[in-house]
């Protein structure tokens, strides 16, 4: 039982310590790795830096690139548990699921809910984060002061293609429901030039995107979206059927407190602020 307690602090001390990993040419097999999937572009909760720091962590496939978050803080946490070497693949969102299903990958940890429509392809283990949906739009918008979501007739929401944001916008009434683009990036990029009135995403993101871009607010609404359990919890995705696995990752997951999670949320918030900057 003491060895078992001492496994866990050792789980929260890493996540705390944001240890610096070493970068030497190692070999690995890959049996010894633990190869996770994610955007690399979904701050907070994962996103790109071209500088080394006590917190990233470099990407596999795009040299001299590092990942930062979140879900690396997460990702770190599982494979130091596991025994096993990290690898980050920056990847599509929507060539996450696939490449996971082919062995390319062990694991999504991306911030991804476990939908009932996913379930029939990945496993998922309990959650790592949840959250609440709001709505993002240019603090000019002429529905800035929108606080219901029946106060958005004739907008032009648009959301994130496979993504809950983009099924939720059916509950928006009157609200004209766009074609959905590929990242959110696009998605800001497209609110900023006039194409669409508002989004919706996750409080995180939303938080971390109006910190570093004053020019965009959120809100919370009031009544806001009618959303399942699914639709609000984050989990790491697995191949089908690994069982095993998956009982290993919720073990470590449940010796994060919520106390240590929302710090980490917080951090995440900051260092993608002050990476922006």
């Amino acid at each position: 039982m003491k060895k078992y307690f001492a496994y866990l602090l050792v789980v929260l001390v890493f996540l705390l310590s944001a240890c610096r990993e070493s970068e030497n040419n190692i070999v690995v097999i890959r049996e010894d790795q633990f190869i996770v999937g994610l955007e690399c572009n979904y701050a907070p909760f994962n996103w790109t830096e071209n500088n080394r720091s006590p917190y990233n962590y470099p990407i596999n496939n795009a040299s001299g690139a590092y990942a930062d978050g979140y879900d690396v803080q997460i990702a770190k946490a599982v494979a130091a548990s596991l025994g096993k070497v990290l690898v980050i693949e920056k990847l599509e969102w929507e060539a996450l699921i696939p490449s996971l299903e082919t062995g390319k990958i062990d694991a999504i940890i991306a911030g991804m809910s476990p939908t009932e429509d996913r379930k029939e392809s990945v496993n998922f283990t309990d959650a790592y984060y949840r959250s609440t949906h709001v709505i993002l739009m240019k603090k000019t918008s002429k529905y800035a002061s929108a606080n219901s979501i029946n106060d958005f007739d004739g907008a032009k929401i648009v959301g994130q293609h496979g993504t809950v944001y983009d099924d939720l916008i059916d509950q928006m009434m009157g609200v004209k429901h766009a074609t959905p683009l590929k990242s959110v990036p696009d998605i800001l990029t497209a609110i900023l030039g006039n194409k669409y009135d508002a989004t919706i995403l996750e409080l995180p993101v939303a938080v971390g995107i109006v910190t570093g871009n004053p020019e965009f607010i959120y809100q919370e609404l009031n009544p806001g979206f009618t959303v399942s359990e699914e639709d609000v919890t984050v989990s790491v995705a697995l191949r089908l059927n690994d069982d095993n696995l998956t009982e290993k990752i919720n073990v470590i997951l449940s010796a994060i407190t919520e106390e240590v999670r929302i710090k980490l949320m917080e951090q995440a918030v900051d260092r993608s602020h002050a990476s922006e900057e």
